[in-house]
């Protein structure tokens, strides 16, 4: 009997599990931006129940998140602003910082809560180089430099001929 009993208990917990609503997901992530740049990014938002469509609220996890993991947040995440938008009938979190990232991955630690229910959701952003940068600045002049060219501007305007005067009527 005691056997019957618990062999009823597991199916029941396996039953209540397995109708239990699925938990949001992290789908697709799309890169705005490259390294050396301010994150721009959009993640797409899965498997979201509908009680959890209107009531999805989203957050960088706690740093113990982050050291349970063994993994040093970026300090540029401290001004991460995150956004759940509604595009093309699918709900995705919109991700930028001020901070530029200087790395090549950026790894998240997202704490996604509805309906009563809070899950924390990792997703490692990958960032390349820019294929177009700025050029690089040019080098100040040094004072050796700044002093020859001056003498070529002096040289210059030596060398003018001198503007004409208007004839006196």
């Amino acid at each position: 009997m005691q056997r019957n009993t618990l062999l009823t208990s597991i199916l029941a917990g396996a039953l209540l599990l397995a109708t239990a609503a699925p938990a949001a997901e992290l789908g697709d992530i799309a890169v705005r931006s490259y390294i050396g740049q301010p994150l721009a990014a959009d993640i797409e938002l899965v498997q979201l129940a509908p009680d959890e469509v209107s009531a999805l609220q989203v957050r960088l996890a706690q740093q113990d998140v982050y050291r349970g993991a063994n993994i040093t947040m970026n300090p540029a995440l401290g001004s991460l602003h995150m956004t759940v938008v509604r595009r093309d009938g699918r709900q995705f979190l919109h991700l930028t910082t001020t901070r530029a990232i200087d790395a090549e991955y950026v790894h998240l630690f997202l704490e996604l809560s509805a309906a009563g229910r809070q899950d924390v959701r990792a997703a490692t952003v990958w960032l390349q180089a820019d294929p177009n940068p700025a050029p690089p600045p040019l080098p100040a002049p040094t004072a050796a430099q700044a002093a020859l060219l001056a003498r070529a501007e002096r040289a210059v305007q030596a060398a003018a001929p001198a503007p004409a005067q208007a004839p006196a009527s």
